[in-house]
């Protein structure tokens, strides 16, 4: 039982996680001058964007529990950086698309885009491919011709493979180039990945304005970068955010006014009251907390959910991170690099968060990998590197991080079962990358969907006056 209840003024919203949506839901209302009480089950926020430690020995401990990297096209993101008086040039570095990819024993793949404007830039840089034969080439121009003339639209979604298939895409330009665009943005294999969705992501970083298509990489952890900084935020605007507070059971009664509802927000510490609550949980906790048995409140999910939708319920990819510690003189070709014919699939030179010789090695999806052991899998990783880039020294220490859910399976038809921020119970909203963005899930997806479900509150509150 709660050991005390706190009823918050009607006023006040409630906002149940403390990830990357949670905080830009909470920031979006705080900026409006809308109270928040943010509950975050964890210690600190950031949910699967956050800071870890490494080992003593480096003198600036902090990395990722995930690397994560930034498109020019997530302008959501950069807008609530910008809120939070934060300078693109102080946090992030940009470069102009660039992607090398390695393998061992093969030649290189190259890809860059001249300084050209969009998607000039793109047919620009998908002519001149390095590592492809000139019928290659002259499929993937003709395919993106016909995306650009389709405005990037489908009308039955199916899978990558079958999409590039359609385009006579050679199995040499499936592997070396869209696979790893594919599991770089979605973190899906081509296989059963949406194709629309897949498109969607092109559309926003090609089809537009040639920055778009930017790589944007962070200088700092993200706790440093972001989480912290929201925090601040939070406070300085009369918010309030409570770490390990896990929120047990949502609970829901009619006010006096029956066509609103009271809900009743419990932790291991205490009940709260609102007449405003944000799921902005992960899929499968708001699952659980909408439906839990023991609360006999709960939530019935087709009164708040598309009908078409019959449950929360995703498939989920795993992300595994390998940061492996070389001499600090070491150094990758550039900020990041691709690998195929690999275990590994990108890596990333960490010197540029002060982390000089720390490499992180990005391994999306499922595969053979999650049969090693933390050990096996650097070694597999530091060979695989070894091949690619003959010169690399002995790793000197290592560390595995994995997020098992780290991103819902953006599989074909998953835009049908995706809900809406807004519910059809009267001041229950949901946040998530899970929601309605029409993005796969990424940082941006989670930021679009927290200030989505912020805007919906604002406009309630502005209309009762």
């Amino acid at each position: 039982m709660p050991l005390s209840t706190n009823y918050l003024d009607d006023k006040a919203v409630i906002i149940i996680g403390g990830g990357w949506s949670g905080l830009a839901c909470a920031i979006s209302l705080a900026r409006q001058g809308i109270k928040v009480h943010l509950l975050e089950s964890a210690r600190q926020p950031g949910g699967r964007a956050r800071r870890v430690q490494f080992k003593n020995f480096l003198p600036h401990q902090n990395i990722d529990n995930g690397q994560h990297i930034m498109l020019g096209a997530y302008h959501s993101t950069l807008s609530l950086f910008e809120m939070l008086d934060l300078h693109e040039e102080d946090i992030l570095q940009r470069q102009a698309l660039e992607l090398n990819l390695f393998a061992p024993e093969q030649s290189q793949i190259k890809l860059k885009a001249p300084a050209l404007p969009a998607p000039f830039h793109l047919l620009a840089a998908f002519s001149r491919l390095q590592g492809f034969t000139l019928y290659e080439r002259i499929s993937v121009l003709k395919m993106s011709f016909m995306l650009m003339l389709s405005q990037y639209r489908l009308k039955h979604d199916i899978s990558v493979i079958n999409l590039l298939r359609q385009h006579h895409q050679s199995d040499k330009v499936i592997k070396t180039l869209w696979q790893p665009l594919c599991l770089a943005t979605m973190n899906t294999p081509i296989h059963y990945a949406s194709a629309q969705v897949f498109l969607k992501v092109l559309k926003d970083s090609f089809g537009s304005k040639r920055k778009d298509s930017d790589l944007l990489f962070f200088k700092n952890d993200l706790s440093q970068l972001f989480c912290e900084p929201a925090l601040d935020y939070i406070s300085q605007h009369n918010g309030q955010v409570d770490c390990a507070s896990k929120v047990t059971q949502l609970g829901i009664r009619p006010s006096s006014n029956t066509s609103e509802y009271h809900f009743i927000v419990t932790t291991a510490e205490a009940c709260y009251q609102s007449d405003t609550v944000v799921v902005a949980t992960p899929a499968h906790i708001s699952d659980k907390l909408l439906h839990s048995r023991d609360n006999q409140c709960a939530l019935q999910i087709n009164s708040f959910l598309k009908p078409e939708s019959a449950s929360l319920n995703y498939y989920y990819e795993p992300i595994c991170t390998v940061y492996l510690q070389y001499p600090r003189s070491t150094k990758l070709p550039s900020t990041m690099i691709g690998l195929y014919d690999t275990i590994g699939q990108w890596a990333i030179d960490r010197s540029l968060c002060r982390q000089a010789g720390l490499i992180a090695v990005v391994i999306s999806g499922p595969g053979k990998h999650s049969q090693l052991s933390h050990k096996q899998l650097a070694e597999t990783v530091h060979n695989e590197l070894c091949r690619c880039m003959p010169g690399i020294p002995e790793w000197l220490d290592f560390r595995v991080t994995t997020e098992q859910r780290a991103t819902f399976s953006c599989r074909v038809n998953i835009e049908q079962q995706r809900p809406e921020n807004n519910t059809l119970v009267p001041g229950l909203f949901l946040a998530g990358d899970y929601t309605s963005t029409h993005y796969p899930s990424t940082l941006e997806g989670a930021i679009k969907s927290g200030i989505n479900a912020a805007r919906l509150i604002i406009n309630k509150k502005y209309s009762k006056g």
